[in-house]
């Protein structure tokens, strides 16, 4: 009997889109199996066979895979691939300073998807303004029968087979071996016309625009160099806020919460809610299968957690939404980590104080030192309005660059009085006041 080893409700949404997943052992094989939670949601997680035999068909001409899909009495289930995401290659090149394998790498899959969903001028349909809105679109854009819009970077695995072996949709790796590029995930496809370069826009914003590292690559040069003007950008940020509304519906997720109760109050800080939960990677990014989930009461957390062999870097998520968190106590083995190199997306560390700007706000690329052994920390957050937390980051960042300026000009008059020039000043002057 197959045994569940991990879940994941994705049940932030409206219940017609609501899904629980599922892996699962069954003696050597895993499978993932997709479920609604609600009745209302069968309908979405039905149609993924459907989708998988349209995009199988589409994907196939530049060498790309669905992940398989089968109906089952119990749900839907996938196959459980094991491999490496486009985002982690990605990352991991960036990790070394190879930005421009990055930037390659990145443009040969936007150049697949482009040559999949660039088929036809694009027409706006009832149905399409039901999900994206009815937003006055740019002219010039394109579409297809049939899109996946998630086509993101994390959604891509790529698994090396030995050469040899059989395989479809293979590309040849830099070894001996093939790569199998398998689209993951593909819950949200659309049958009417949906831009090409939306999709597109959307594989640049959520890889680029989401991590401080990756912004070397450049979004907005990216955008253009696939025919993606700044007009249609703003377009497609519109239309990305109506499809998160077509999603959540009438639901209210617990991260807005806050401005649903709060009539008539624009900022008011408040203890953050939800978990603590830390990731532990591997030398690429993080995955949920590696983390730990901790408790908060009030908003405070303080735990020893063992660090599993082979942890590199850490990750840690303080709750649900934008906050301040006053981070008490950080040691590993007793000393303090180096946070220097710490990313913070749409936030900034000041001292003992990190303030973040987003919802599931998290704070990673914590470093781990070969062979320490547990971590205690120990924090408190405050949760806030993402608009106040703005305020606060923008506010941090400044005084941090002011600092600098300062440190900076501090260092010039140093040097200066270090000159013969003004040692030869200090001794006229010396002389002038004497003579006084």
């Amino acid at each position: 009997m197959a045994e569940i080893i991990f879940s994941k409700y994705s049940n932030e949404r409206s219940r017609s889109f609501a899904i629980r997943t599922d892996i699962l052992q069954d003696g050597r094989e895993r499978f993932v199996r997709k479920t609604a939670p609600y009745p209302e949601g069968r309908e979405h997680v039905n149609r993924l066979p459907l989708w998988y035999e349209k995009l199988e068909e589409m994907y196939r001409m530049v060498s790309l895979c669905c992940n398989r899909c089968e109906a089952k009495e119990d749900g839907v289930h996938l196959e459980y691939l094991e491999g490496r995401t486009l985002e982690e290659i990605l990352d991991e090149l960036l990790e070394k300073g190879m930005v421009e394998e990055a930037k390659e790498k990145l443009c040969q899959y936007l150049s697949r998807v482009k040559t999949i969903y660039d088929r036809e001028p694009f027409r706006k349909t009832e149905e399409f303004v039901r999900v994206f809105g009815d937003e006055m679109l740019p002219k010039g854009l394109t579409g297809a029968s049939v899109t996946n819009i998630d086509m993101v970077c994390a959604n891509l695995v790529l698994t090396e087979i030995p050469a040899g072996s059989e395989a479809g949709n293979t590309e040849i790796s830099g070894s001996d071996s093939r790569v199998i590029s398998t689209v993951l995930d593909y819950e949200w496809t659309f049958d009417f016309p949906v831009p090409c370069q939306y999709v597109l826009y959307r594989i640049i914003h959520y890889y680029v625009d989401t991590h401080k590292v990756r912004s070397v690559l450049g979004s907005e040069k990216l955008c253009r160099e696939f025919g993606i003007t700044m007009e249609q950008v703003s377009a497609f940020e519109q239309m990305e806020l109506h499809f998160q509304e077509y999603i959540t519906g009438s639901h209210v997720p617990m991260r807005e919460m806050f401005r649903y109760i709060t009539p008539g109050v624009n900022t008011v800080q408040t203890v953050n809610r939800g978990q603590l939960q830390v990731f532990f990677s591997y030398g690429n990014s993080y995955r949920e299968e590696h983390s730990l989930t901790l408790p908060m009461e009030n908003g405070e957390a303080e735990h020893t957690i063992e660090i599993p062999e082979g942890c590199t870097k850490l990750r840690i998520d303080p709750g649900e939404q934008a906050c301040a968190v006053h981070i008490r106590e950080l040691t590993m083995d007793g000393k303090k980590p180096s946070m220097d190199g710490c990313v913070i997306p749409e936030g900034v560390q000041a001292g003992e104080w990190i303030y973040i700007a987003k919802d599931d706000p998290n704070v990673a690329e914590i470093p781990v030192t070969a062979g320490t052994r547990a971590m205690k920390i120990s924090l408190k957050t405050y949760g806030a309005s993402r608009d106040l937390m703005k305020q606060v980051v923008k506010l941090a960042e400044e005084n941090r660059e002011l600092e600098r300026k300062v440190e900076q000009q501090s260092r010039l008059i140093r040097d200066m009085k270090n000159t013969k020039v003004w040692k030869m000043y200090q001794k006229y002057r010396n002389m002038a006041e004497r003579k006084k």
